[in-house]
């Protein structure tokens, strides 16, 4: 299994550094950014498995930033901390499909464990493992079509029903 890949956002860049030095040392590899719209500029390059983000930050929070990813990379699972969290709160954001909410102070132990889960349940780690056998009679050329086939991967190892629509052709 390929290394953990997690885009830690937080503008307390105190809290920033502490976290990633716990995290680093659990094996993940990680990249930071003191602000949602920095977060935005790294997703392209630095394709994470999982986006661990403060809720309150000083211009786009944490729930403006879930939006924005959820939008453009639906798979993404994004986990959530905040000081003042309310029942409310992580209720919305549950719904809205933020993976995981935690409360500050946190056992570092515990995000670890969040982390784990988000990318064992959405298989990123597996999708870019080299065995591609299944995808051998496929051909394609479109980065479209490779997300595409990359998330029905992706959605296969899921135990769930998947409604699918849409023009055929």
């Amino acid at each position: 299994m390929l290394a953990i890949k997690v885009l830690l956002v937080d503008d307390d860049e105190s809290l920033l550094k502490l976290l990633s030095i716990r995290l680093t040392a659990a094996g993940f590899e990680l990249q930071t950014a003191l602000s949602a719209e920095d977060a935005l500029s790294r997703l392209p390059l630095f394709k994470p498995h999982v986006i661990v983000t403060d809720l309150q930050m000083g211009g786009m929070d944490g729930l403006a930033l879930f939006d924005v990813v959820h939008q453009q990379y639906p798979t993404l699972p994004v986990i959530i901390l905040t000081a003042h969290g309310t029942i409310k709160e992580a209720v919305n954001a549950t719904r809205k499909g933020v993976f995981g909410f935690l409360t500050k102070p946190f056992d570092s132990k515990e995000l670890v464990q969040q982390i784990e889960d988000a990318v064992r349940f959405s298989g990123a780690t597996e999708a870019e493992e080299p065995n591609e056998q299944w995808r051998e009679e496929i051909v394609t050329r479109s980065s479209l079509m490779n997300e595409l086939l990359n998330q029905t991967k992706r959605v296969a190892q899921l135990q769930m029903s998947v409604f699918i629509e849409g023009a055929s052709g």
